[in-house]
């Protein structure tokens, strides 16, 4: 049975309910989410979705050389909202690509590594919800949607790439998220005089 179908919009909503719920229920703690704890599990996630694609598609495919600037980061990349939840997008919007090839050409019969693709992206949709609530903004600019090559050793590659970008886009995240740089405040971003560098990503799904 597929899911692909829809799947990416049915998780935006959902997690849209879920955060306004949260919002309503935790309005007198501030922040309305563990934004840390959910940036670590679902860095955790989509690295054993990597884990799984490579086992399922093969383990030495190589780099997608035009890579994916939307989710590059650099030693001089700063924490933006606003940035971060437009690459937030363009990553889960690339995932939802690879589990429809995966599910409906690739690996039709591999369950497990299905699911491990829907659970990454509904955890990355509930991660671009959350930088929104705790830090506000929302995505300023949507640049065209990921496109997957036609070829079936080029889609594994631009895929294995793209987990890879998503996962070390995860890591930079967690530990921005922890720097003395950047606070957690209900809906409003505060950042010491340091962090004055911005702009690094786009992304390209609809804003929640």
């Amino acid at each position: 049975m597929k899911y692909t179908a829809g799947f990416l919009k049915v998780a935006c909503a959902l997690t849209l309910v879920l955060m306004r719920g949260a919002d309503a229920a935790h309005a007198h703690k501030g922040s309305s989410c563990s934004l840390k704890e959910i940036a670590a599990l679902t860095k955790s996630q989509v690295a054993a979705s990597l884990t799984d694609f490579d086992k399922a598609n093969g383990k030495h495919l190589g780099t997608w050389s035009p890579g994916f600037p939307e989710l590059r980061v650099h030693r001089n990349s700063t924490f933006s909202s606003s940035d971060v939840q437009c690459s937030l997008h363009f990553m889960a919007k690339g995932l939802e690509k690879i589990l429809e090839d995966q599910e409906n050409n690739l690996n039709p019969k591999d369950e497990t590594l299905h699911q491990k693709l829907r659970d990454s992206i509904y955890r990355i949709v509930m991660l671009t919800a959350c930088v929104r609530s705790v830090h506000g903004d929302k995505c300023s600019s949507e640049p065209p949607s990921p496109r997957m090559p036609e070829r079936v050793f080029e889609r594994k590659q631009w895929s294995h790439t793209l987990l890879k970008a998503a996962r070390d886009y995860l890591n930079w995240l967690q530990s921005e998220l922890s720097s003395p740089n950047v606070q957690e405040t209900n809906g409003t971003k505060h950042k010491t005089a340091k962090a004055t560098h911005q702009g690094f990503l786009a992304g390209s799904l609809h804003p929640l």
